[in-house]
Order: structure tokens, then sequence, then C-alpha cells
């Protein structure tokens, strides 16, 4: 089956590139058209798949006229409309997408993106398996042939992405089993210095975080010279607390009066 498009734009050149970017597309067919009066003629003469259509056009028939008109016709209605033109203002995407175009891209598209994104906007639209697809399907359907029994049927089939995910979480299941059923057939002496192992591990872990951090601090703020019961941290706000700041035995009791308290 042949799908035909009709390009509607005034600009030969705009419709040639936009013709060979599509050219890669299986079973399509090209029309043009310059202008809406031409472009209501061949679609009401041709049996038209998909309309490319431009907005800035000369003459009576704007590109939201043709748009207008075809969404308003129950015989053409279903055709869908990609809008390519140069009118990027909000309101007039906006409208046009109302009205009832299927897509709506801003022109000029870059040369990569004519190559992609168009492409992509009007397999869509006209429902056309992408390459992707057509190799998962072709996978799919070598992948079932090889994987059912003599007395088995296909009923499904996932990616390779999604068999990879599947086979971890398999595996991951098997092996969370096993650990349960060597807690479950523990006794309980065993149970406890398992437990207590794994606990000891994860906590060595943080433990050594901390004392990194807190070595850290020491060399940067000096706090091994303060001396003090303990030196604390207020999570709330970050502070660090001094616990009995002066020293618990002093040579003269005016030390007091001649040694400042210990600040961080």
């Amino acid at each position: 089956m042949a799908y035909q498009i009709l390009l509607v734009d005034d600009v030969l050149l705009n419709r040639k590139v936009v013709t060979v970017a599509l050219s890669g597309l299986p079973d399509v067919a090209f029309l043009e058209a310059a202008d809406g009066v031409n472009a209501l003629k061949v679609i009401h003469s041709e049996t038209i798949n998909l309309i490319i259509l431009d907005l800035i056009m000369p003459g009576e028939v704007a590109g939201f006229d043709v748009l207008r008109e075809i969404k308003a016709s129950v015989l053409y209605k279903h055709i869908p409309i990609i809008v390519y033109s140069a009118v990027s203002d909000t309101a007039s995407i906006k409208q046009a997408l109302e009205l009832g175009a299927y897509d709506y891209l801003i022109k000029p598209l870059k040369p990569q993106e004519l190559q992609t994104i168009l492409p992509e906007k009007v397999k869509d639209a006209l429902q056309l398996p992408s390459k992707k697809d057509e190799q998962q399907l072709a996978g799919r359907e070598s992948y079932g042939q090889a994987a059912r029994g003599p007395d088995q049927l296909v009923i499904g089939v996932v990616t390779e992405e999604e068999v990879a995910t599947i086979k971890y979480l398999t595996d991951r299941k098997a092996e969370l089993k096993l650990k349960l059923k060597r807690l479950i057939d523990m006794d309980k002496e065993e149970l406890y210095c398992t437990l207590y192992d794994m606990i000891i591990q994860e906590m060595g872990e943080v433990s050594t975080a901390c004392e990194q951090w807190w070595d850290e601090k020491y060399d940067k703020y000096q706090w091994a010279n303060i001396v003090g019961d303990e030196i604390e941290l207020d999570y709330d706000n970050g502070q660090v607390l001094v616990k009995n700041m002066m020293k618990e035995s002093k040579k003269h009791p005016e030390d007091d009066r001649q040694e400042p308290n210990a600040k961080i």
C-alpha cells in the first residue's frame, strides 16, 4: 500500500527539502500544492493519507483556512495534518492544535532534525513501524520460535532490556531466598551471631566515615588542643559543643582571670 503525502507550501525549495527528508520512508508518494486553493482541489480529487501544511501562503485561502475546512469535513477530518511553518508564536500554535492539527513543527528545522524528527513525526501520524520496532519484532519472532516447546504457545514477548532485568530480579530473589533459608535453619545463638556480624559490618563503615570527618575537623579547628570531657555535634544547627571547658586543676586561682575561655 502506498501512502500519499500532500506537501502544501508556496516555496518550491521547502517542498523539495521535505521530499528529500522523507524519501527514505517505505511506500510513500508525494503530491504538492503551492497555495490553499490547489491544496483543497488535490484533497478532493486524491486519496491523501497525510498533509504537511504551511500556514503563510498567498491567495485567499491561507493555511489556517485549509486546516479549518479539512477538520470540519466529515469526509476528510481523519487525515492527519502536520503544520510546518515559520509562525512560532504561542497563540498560533495553540490555535492550530485546537483546530485539530496532529503536530506543529517550527521551520526551519536543522538538517539533522529534518532527517530524524520529521520522519518520526510522519511515521507516527501514518502509524508506520520504525526501524527499532521492526528489529524488535524480528527479534521477538525468532526469540519466540527458539524458546517455545512443542506443546507451548507464544502469548507475549519482551525486549532485551526487560529480559536482563527479569533475569537479575529472578537471580536476586533466589539469592535472598537462600539467605533466608540459612537464617531459618540456624539455631538461636548462630542467628544472633550472624545478625551481629552484619550490624557490626554496617556500623564499621559508618564509624570509619565519622572518624575521618572528625579527624579533618580536628586538624582544621585544632579541637585537640581544647581540654574538655567531650566534644559533641548539634545536628540541628551544626554547632560543635564542648563541655567542661576549663581545666579542673590549676596551679593558681588567678589563672581564671588570666586564661580566657576557649572558643571555636
